[in-house]
């Protein structure tokens, strides 16, 4: 069995973000619930997919072009994990959060995007 430490794990978003100090990495699928007529129980059906990481880190400067990728909606990739996620991704949030007597704390969201053809 293999256990993987976090410190052992990159995170790139568009690039390598080395001060990440927690990653979450979801994948989930879309469905609906159908229940035929007259029947008394409900089936699932699988409509989609979705990938989704959620990023905190200390420095600033690993921000890097995110702010240019949630204005423009560019596409990138994004991986790392010790799953080796690997899809293509947009930016669907950024935040920085300051306690009084603590450090910065900066956040990047993104979703599984479409890379046009």
């Amino acid at each position: 069995m293999a256990i993987t430490l976090g410190k052992d794990v990159s995170v790139s978003i568009g690039g390598n973000i080395a001060s990440a100090r927690s990653v979450t990495f979801q994948g989930s699928t879309r469905t609906i619930d159908i229940e035929a007529f007259g029947e008394a129980y409900n089936q699932v059906y699988t409509t989609g997919y979705d990938y989704s990481v959620s990023v905190e880190f200390l420095d600033s400067s690993d921000l890097g072009a995110v702010r240019g990728y949630l204005e423009s909606g560019a596409v990138f990739t994004v991986s790392g994990g010790a799953g080796n996620w690997n899809f293509p991704a947009v930016i669907t949030g950024v935040g920085e959060s300051t306690s009084i007597d603590g450090v910065a704390v900066f956040t990047i969201e993104a979703k599984l995007g479409r890379l046009m053809l």
